[in-house]
């Protein structure tokens, strides 16, 4: 029997060709979704990309997903940009959470280079029956999108070896990751993450740093601070019911944090938002 680490196939939501000039650019702010992932496949041209608090530029060949939950914000940088995206939910991979393509611990960004052309094909038939009027189109398209990430899977967990080796760990540091994104209102301590990922707490810091390149709480401060940002961009919450909304007892000890963390106070930075 073949192995295979799907669990659950996904089915498409939407999908439409993108296109940008220097005239009048792409651009899509910040933003999430709670119900889908999407994967977005450049085209032509070059972007900035913004996935889960990571930059990234892209060019024609390059390959970004956007997991379920996952923050992210997109333009074009040249004269010509395209790009296809596709809308999807109902994805399971054995171990990780649903709509999730790739793991947390992994880049967002895809470099296809020799898989460019095969997937180009099957991505750009995929959006044009399910935006055709024809019989079956839709049923035609959704096959298309489960073969696209079954070659997607391949990619990201079957091709390098190193991966393989490492997998445990990485999944160790994605529940973890997983539950300070889902708790970070409340107290979360080393001894929990430790208990939660059967490791001890020294084990575990050492191999969540070895993976992600900081310490724990480093990413939970990184992590409160990110959702900080969006209430201050996005709302006119009142500095002390943000600082509880993220974590924090203290007023002056979150304004503190996100001015050492960012480089300014979180007034000046709901300011220079809105500029």
């Amino acid at each position: 029997m073949r192995h295979s680490i799907i669990a659950g196939t996904p089915e498409i939501l939407s999908g439409a060709f993108i296109y940008g000039s220097k005239e009048a650019p792409f651009y899509f702010p910040l933003h999430q979704h709670e119900t889908n992932a999407e994967i977005f496949l450049i085209l032509e041209g070059e972007g900035e990309f913004r996935v889960d608090g990571r930059r990234y530029r892209g060019k024609a060949g390059n390959l970004l997903m956007y997991n379920r939950g996952i923050w992210h914000e997109e333009r074009s940088t040249s004269d010509k940009f395209a790009a296809v995206y596709v809308a999807y939910s109902g994805l399971r991979l054995q171990g990780m959470p649903a709509d999730f393509l790739s793991g947390s611990a992994q880049a967002a960004m895809l470099e296809l280079h020799e898989h460019f052309l095969p997937i180009k094909k099957l991505f750009v038939e995929m959006i044009e029956e399910w935006n055709s009027p024809l019989p079956e189109s839709a049923d035609v398209a959704n096959g298309l999108l489960r073969a696209l990430t079954g070659r997607l899977v391949r990619l990201l967990h079957y091709t390098a070896e190193d991966l393989v080796k490492k997998r445990p760990h990485k999944e160790t540091v994605h529940l973890a990751r997983r539950y300070m994104e889902e708790n970070y209102p409340f107290d979360v301590t080393l001894e929990t993450l430790a208990n939660l990922t059967y490791t001890n707490p020294y084990h575990f810091i050492h191999v969540f740093k070895a993976e992600t390149g900081m310490s724990p709480i480093q990413y939970l401060i990184r992590y409160r601070i990110e959702v900080a940002k969006q209430y201050l961009e996005s709302t006119r919450l009142p500095m002390a019911e943000i600082a509880e909304k993220v974590g924090y007892k203290s007023d002056t000890y979150f304004q503190n944090l996100f001015k050492k963390t960012t480089g300014m106070s979180p007034g000046q930075y709901r300011a220079a938002s809105r500029a």
